[in-house]
């Protein structure tokens, strides 16, 4: 067993830490985003991160093992202010962060974005190319803008089942 694997190029900015568990693999063009100091970002082991994804992270980012992170994916535990109107936004300053919780077994689809304050269970499939804002619970499968359930599996009958809500 290793420590990481980091493809460069390979970017922190700020004063936080990222912290990786064993056999994680990071590929190229990956970054990091700390605007407060003391904020982490942990990597769980043996989990696999895709090109261009990128944290940014005021507060606590977990993502757990085993997990298998696509493409052009975004996790933030924080935002930008926009309250008020007379000041651009660019100079507004940070929302209030909120931890992101990611669990273990988890595939994140291409192109999604996590937003603050989100858990996500294990055994969590996450379609390509969706907004999560809300938690999601272990073992299902969402997908889109915002991010719904579809499936999920039901321990009782052994199958995944369609959810309807």
């Amino acid at each position: 067993m290793g420590g990481p694997a980091i493809v460069q190029p390979f970017s922190v900015y700020g004063y936080g830490e990222v912290v990786y568990g064993k056999n994680v693999f990071v590929a190229e063009h990956a970054f990091f985003s700390f605007p407060s100091p003391g904020s982490r970002v942990t990597i769980g082991d043996n989990t696999q991160v895709g090109r261009f994804f990128g944290a940014s992270c005021a507060l606590d980012i977990t993502i757990g093992h085993s997990c298998l992170i696509g493409e052009r994916v975004f996790i933030a535990d924080v935002g930008h202010a926009y309250d008020d109107p007379h000041k651009p936004i660019l100079i507004s300053g940070m929302t209030s962060p909120k931890a992101v919780r990611i669990g273990d077994d988890v595939l994140i689809g291409v192109g999604t974005f996590i937003g603050p304050g989100v858990t996500v269970g294990n055994h969590v499939m996450i379609g390509a190319n969706s907004v999560v804002v809300k938690d999601v619970p272990n073992y299902s499968v969402v997908a889109g803008n915002p991010a719904r359930i579809i499936k999920m599996f039901d321990f009782t009958t052994g199958v995944w089942t369609r959810y309807f809500d």
